[in-house]
């Protein structure tokens, strides 16, 4: 049995009522005779990752906010033998509560690329990771949402070298025995790794369009970066902002917001909500974040679907998103845009397809479009792809498949993906290290373990 257990609780403010549930979960876990420590983020102050790169580039290991919650979390996963993560199931994923930290997991593995499984995932920091185990509650059964939920939890099991995981989820009136058995299943349950095959199935499609929705004036349309890069642009931004030109040249009024940490705010939540209320068309453009959307955008999903169910008669409106990866499989996407597309059913919305693109950074790094990019590489497959999708959203179509399809292309003519996927791997290692030599980090320094077993944790 395992020895040290850390239980991460996600579940927000004013969902008390699932500490029960906890508390059941708590005593299975000790009478294993481990040793367990909780952590409940809703009474904690916790900093969001902001994409810096610092804990890979400037004091690698270590997140850049070293406020003492976090930092404890993150030493106390890194060297427990199981981390349980326990949240609400929000849209298929993570509770914006728990995701606020699960985006800082970053931390624990390097910047370099290796090959794993026929995928790309960034190699392990550490020499022992811990086995991983997801707890999802529902409050009403929805077993498609249950199934993506627990993918994620596997993805994330892959992504951070877990030896083994295993997810479930249950009901929030599931009675005691019951929780009890899955429990003490969970505890030593080894489930199958979701390797490429489960993830490519996901592709959201869009839903069938009867008419193009009638609207007072010009349709407007309104643009959510969920990037949480505020100090420069992103690639997300220039993404969003080229289909909102797109839309502008066929006279709709358009707006663009960047999520930022005032979303948490009262005046930050008023203004976002105003904003999605003039909209005809929602234009969602993040980046991915340890398998699902960014922290703030989470924030806002949640924010948006509980406003909507305030009311009776809401505003028939479209959802389209854009979500782009740091690695070359654009399927790795899927997950996050499975999200979206779940959010705009539980929201009334329509949902009128997506775009996923791998190697984001690689090929656009917050630069404005153009043919080839400052690396030289050939990004017409982009502009064509989101042309096309600009020119439909207009429409009132929905996503193009040839938009769909032609993102995704290998962005080197006839290079066959193996030899991209090679040579995409090899560049970003030694731009990676370069890009550390820039801040006086060398590549020994690079693979510091801050938070190792008898490593001094001590902040550079």
């Amino acid at each position: 049995m395992n020895k040290k257990i850390v239980v991460i609780d996600g579940t927000r403010t004013g969902e008390e009522n699932l500490t029960s549930i906890l508390d059941i979960l708590n005593a299975e876990l000790k009478q294993s005779n481990a040793e367990v420590q909780v952590f409940s983020l809703r009474d904690m102050k916790l900093a969001h990752c902001i994409g810096c790169f610092g804990c890979w580039l400037e004091t690698p290991g270590f997140c850049r906010f070293g406020e003492a919650g976090g930092r404890e979390i993150l030493q106390a996963l890194i060297q427990s033998d199981m981390t349980i993560l326990f949240t609400p199931v929000v849209f298929g994923g993570y509770s914006s509560q728990l995701k606020q930290i699960v985006d800082r997991f970053v931390s624990h593995v390097l910047p370099y690329f290796g090959l794993y499984d026929g995928e790309i995932h960034h190699r392990p920091r550490y020499l022992r990771f811990p086995r991983i185990v997801g707890i999802g509650v529902q409050h009403n059964p929805d077993i498609p949402e249950a199934n993506l939920f627990k993918l994620i939890v596997g993805r994330n099991a892959i992504n951070f070298h877990a030896p083994d995981y295993a997810a479930e989820v249950i009901g929030s009136t599931d009675d005691s025995e019951h929780l009890r058995e899955v429990f003490r299943s969970l505890i030593t349950r080894k489930d199958s790794f979701p390797w490429g095959k489960s993830v490519k199935s996901l592709m959201p499609p869009a839903e069938a369009l009867m008419s193009r929705p009638e609207t007072d004036g010009a349709p407007r349309a309104c643009l959510i970066v969920g990037s949480p890069k505020t100090l420069s642009n992103s690639t997300s931004s220039v993404f969003g902002n080229y289909l909102l030109d797109r839309l502008k040249g066929y006279d709709w009024r358009t707006e663009s917001l960047t999520l930022k940490a005032s979303l948490c705010t009262e005046q930050g939540e008023a203004d976002l909500l105003a904003a999605v209320d003039r909209a005809d068309l929602l234009l969602f453009a993040f980046p991915l974040y340890i398998d699902a959307l960014p922290f703030l955008m989470t924030k806002a999903l949640e924010l948006i679907a509980n406003h909507r169910h305030k009311y009776d008669h809401v505003r028939l409106q479209r959802l389209f998103a854009i979500t782009n990866n740091g690695f070359p499989e654009s399927y790795q996407n899927n997950p996050a845009l499975s999200i979206c597309r779940n959010f705009a059913t539980a929201s009334g919305i329509i949902w009128i397809g997506g775009l996923a693109m791998g190697a984001g950074e690689a090929l656009s790094g917050g630069e404005p479009l153009k043919p080839r990019n400052n690396q030289g590489l050939p990004c017409m497959h982009i502009i064509e792809a989101l042309k096309a999708t600009g020119d439909a959203l207009a429409q009132g179509q929905t996503v193009p498949i040839e938009a769909i399809r032609g993102i995704t292309r290998t962005p080197i003519p006839y290079t066959p993906f193996l030899i991209w996927r090679w040579l995409f791997t090899f560049n970003a290692n030694k731009w990676w290290e370069k890009r550390a030599a820039g801040h006086g980090v060398n590549k020994q320094s690079m693979l510091a373990q801050p938070y190792a077993i008898n490593t001094k944790n001590k902040m550079p």
